[in-house]
């Protein structure tokens, strides 16, 4: 590994005064990447960005390997020299660069900071917790600073359709690090995140036999009818104490009114907070038998993401979060979320995870999307203290 974040030995602790010196640098970088827009699959936008934010990170300092994404731009990784050589495993921090806004978005929601708001497409999630986490970087290498076995920046380009490129990268990234600080943005007050529910998608489809539907229907087996009974069913796996939802978002089936349906299908939307619990409703989903005989069920899908479940390695970064946190003079809670994150691959993968290190805001995946501009100062100051303290 590369790098300068060596250390010139003892010096004064990092404070939000510090993070408060480089806020209006980071607000006019944020501008930049905002203005740059990036919707996932615009490979062009997103090469854009990735070259902006590969410049910073080699002007701070990281050895910057670009991997390329087709279809979706490049992934970088920057990899920063241990403060103390042959001391174990680096430090992972995590984020991306796409955003769910089409490119125009700029001219319904144009940057620009409003009191104590910073709006922008793009702004929350999570294009101000980019500029945050650059610039803390920057503050320790500064301060010839950084966590004692070395960090690693990953930053993806295909977050927001599920990761569907870059999950084996991250998979074998947090497979080598000790610990992922994933810099989505905090839960509402500031809190980290240590628990986000997982994902699992399905599509049970139903194979029924057709017929006339005046003048035989008895012949028929229903394949809408058979789902209606079996979509019921499938409800009833929610499980309101465990937070387990099921949620059958779409359904399709036959060809005409006057025709028996032979085939229907629905796609199915799992959420847990619990693996146990996936692994639950997966069983008694591929165990579940027609209420028609002469009807076939089949099931396709299984999880998307595992849920990040809080154990008591992320409980310790947890709590180290709030004592660095509480020493800068505010507090940081713990939160739990029911979207996901690629802080859910990291810790499918074994690695120790806290997510939601980014700043506060609001309006995520909207036209009212902002962040709080009094979080860029401490926020810079928050994360750089905390990977120095790992």
């Amino acid at each position: 590994m590369t790098g300068n974040m060596t250390a010139p030995g003892a010096r004064t602790p990092i404070a939000v005064a510090d993070g408060d010196r480089l806020a209006p640098e980071c607000l006019d970088f944020l501008r930049e990447l905002v203005e740059c827009e990036s919707p996932t699959g615009d490979t062009r936008a997103n090469l854009r960005v990735a070259a902006i934010l590969e410049a910073f990170l080699t002007g701070v300092g990281g050895q910057v390997e670009r991997i390329e994404a087709p279809g979706y731009g490049d992934h970088l990784l920057a990899r920063f020299s241990a403060k103390i050589p042959e001391s174990g495993r680096p430090v992972l921090l995590l984020g991306h660069m796409d955003t769910v806004h089409p490119v125009g978005t700029l001219r319904e929601l144009p940057f620009e900071v409003t009191g104590d708001r910073v709006r922008g497409p793009g702004v929350y999630d999570m294009k101000g917790s980019l500029a945050v986490s650059l610039f803390a970087l920057r503050l320790l290498a500064e301060r010839g600073s950084g966590p004692r076995t070395g960090l690693t920046c990953m930053v993806t380009c295909d977050e927001e359709v599920g990761s569907p490129h870059s999950r084996e990268r991250i998979r074998v990234e947090a497979g080598g690090h000790r610990a992922a600080l994933v810099v989505e943005p905090s839960a509402p007050g500031g809190a980290v995140k240590t628990r986000r529910k997982g994902v699992a998608d399905y599509v049970l489809s139903v194979r029924g036999e057709s017929a006339h539907a005046g003048i035989e229907p008895e012949a028929g087996a229903s394949a809408i009818h058979e789902l209606a009974r079996q979509v019921s069913g499938i409800h009833d796996l929610s499980n309101p104490e465990a937070e387990t939802t099921l949620n059958v978002g779409l359904i399709e089936g036959g060809t005409r009114s006057n025709v028996v349906a032979r085939r229907a299908s629905c796609t199915i939307d799992v959420r847990f907070f619990s693996n146990a619990e996936a692994e639950r409703v997966e069983a008694a989903l591929r165990s579940a038998r027609p209420h028609d005989p002469r009807c076939r069920l089949s099931v396709q899908g299984g999880v998307n993401r595992a849920a990040l479940e809080k154990t008591a390695a992320s409980g310790a970064l947890s709590r180290a979060a709030a004592t660095v946190a509480a020493d800068l003079g505010f507090g940081v809670g713990e939160a739990s979320t029911g979207g996901a994150s690629d802080g859910n691959l990291t810790a499918a993968a074994g690695c120790p995870t806290l997510d939601g290190i980014g700043p506060d805001g609001r309006g995520a995946h909207t036209l009212n999307e902002h962040i709080f501009r009094e979080e860029i100062g401490r926020r810079i100051a928050f994360l750089a203290r905390l990977i120095e303290t790992l």
